[in-house]
């Protein structure tokens, strides 16, 4: 056994005794398969700022950032006012409330794009509405969509393949519903092309702007501008996933950095102020639909708590204009990791934009992480970018110098010169006991993708 996990093991053997009751109860002993953890997972009772605590009183530097829904760390005071002002005076009136509109109101007007705003309880809700918009606008029944995106959990919309399926076959035959799929490589406006060829019935293209999983294939604005052009040519609405990026890369999401507007934008996670939620916004024509044409409903939708802590972030947001700062953050920090890999001859790379950090290991230049350029990489290198016995092995061994991360990352307001120390030191550690373990080959296995 490797001595990282038996060191893990003994570290944390109360957490392994919490792991076993979980399983008893929880299928896996997890409640989203993205915490699964072996050999077991931590179970955390409290955070605050950029950490959080086990039951022991362990303090963690949380590079998770709650999935990337907490911009300015945990319980942020605002936000904890807000949502404990509102759970005084009610959670739920099952009627309007003024919160929802002023919510709405933040929404519209950073996304010049849209025109309405309608709110739902999750952000793979708000996919399936958005798509269901543009079908009902279009008369059309399928999707065209990008390999690797990633658009929620759900039917159709699921998670897609790292690559194009073989001929004759779906890309995920257990979810997918091949007829309304079109699933296409992403950097290629000829393919595009090509689909909409072979494909008149295309209603949408949905994306991720800035790639897949928020960066992890960047996309360049020439790509995305060229889509604008090609789906009002065709008539097909344009759909960005800004679950992840709006509000998190800048005020008005990717679209403002990439100045492209498009049809329908899906919101959640910043949005809703790392409280369950999600929301679509769009042009008046897609989203009046839903004045009577379109049924939609949902308990939660808008519901106050989910309001009162989105209303508190976006006003936040607005007040302190975050995002120089988070950029700063985030750069610094990639800049140090970066560093720390090319004086150990690896080729490894953290990358990413703005508060965003992306783990690739093996890119296959030792050294040059200092002045390489992740958009100039092959995107199969992008995808698989974490072998999946060595992350394994490095998270447990970060875990054990007090950090939690994925192989995507963010940083929060709450993240200072502290933090980036106590990252960049628990690296030098892990880094250490996995060469100890001739753990850092560069020939490693690539992972699949049930192991990110």
């Amino acid at each position: 056994m490797s001595a990282i996990v038996q060191r893990y093991r003994a570290r944390f053997a109360d957490h392994e005794a919490l792991a076993e009751r979980a399983r008893a109860s929880l299928p896996g002993g997890v409640s989203s398969d993205s915490r699964r953890l072996a050999p077991f997972p931590l179970t955390m009772v409290r955070a605050e700022g950029p950490r959080k605590w086990d039951a022991a009183g362990r303090p963690f530097v949380d590079l998770w950032c709650g999935h990337g829904a907490l911009l300015f760390g945990h319980a942020a005071p605002e936000l904890v006012e807000a949502v404990a002002g509102q759970v005084a005076r009610g959670t739920h009136f099952g009627a309007c409330q003024l919160a929802t509109t002023e919510w709405a109101e933040r929404i519209l007007a950073a996304f010049p794009s849209a025109e309405r705003v309608r709110f739902t309880a999750s952000g793979t809700e708000a996919v399936h509405l958005a798509v269901r918009l543009a079908r009902a606008h279009t008369g059309r029944s399928k999707v065209l969509r990008f390999v690797g995106h990633y658009h929620g959990w759900l039917g159709e919309l699921g998670p897609a393949a790292l690559e194009l399926p073989a001929p004759g076959l779906a890309f995920d035959p257990a979810l997918a519903l091949e007829r309304a799929q079109v699933l296409v490589c992403a950097h290629d406006l000829d393919a595009v092309a090509q689909a909409f060829e072979r494909e008149p019935d295309i209603a949408a293209v949905v994306l991720e702007p800035t790639g897949p999983c928020s960066g992890v294939v960047p996309l360049s604005a020439a790509f995305v501008r060229g889509l604008r052009s090609l789906t009002r040519r065709r008539g097909a609405a344009l759909i960005f996933d800004e679950i992840v990026t709006g509000f998190r890369v800048g005020p008005g999401g990717a679209q403002a950095l990439l100045e492209v507007e498009p049809d329908l934008t899906t919101l959640a996670k910043i949005t809703c102020g790392g409280l369950p939620g999600g929301a679509v916004a769009g042009t008046r024509a897609l989203m009046d639909q839903l004045d009577g044409s379109i049924p939609h409903l949902g308990t939660f939708s808008g519901n106050p708590l989910s309001a009162a802590a989105g209303l508190a972030c976006l006003r936040r947001i607005a007040a302190d204009r975050p995002h120089a700062g988070l950029a700063d953050t985030g750069r610094r920090l990639r800049a140090r990791l970066n560093a720390l890999f090319d004086a150990r001859g690896l080729d490894w790379l953290v990358y990413g934009e703005g508060s965003c950090l992306k783990l690739l290991m093996g890119h296959g230049q030792p050294g040059a992480a200092g002045r390489l350029d992740a958009a100039a990489l092959e995107p199969a290198t992008l995808l698989r970018r974490v072998h999946g016995p060595t992350w394994r092995r490095l998270r447990l061994a970060l875990l054990l110098e007090g950090v939690d991360m994925s192989p995507s990352s963010f940083v929060s307001t709450a993240h200072g010169p502290a933090e980036l120390d106590t990252v960049a030191a628990a690296f030098e550690a892990a880094l250490d006991a996995l060469e100890r373990e001739g753990a850092l080959s560069p020939t490693a296995r690539p992972a699949h993708a049930r192991d990110l």
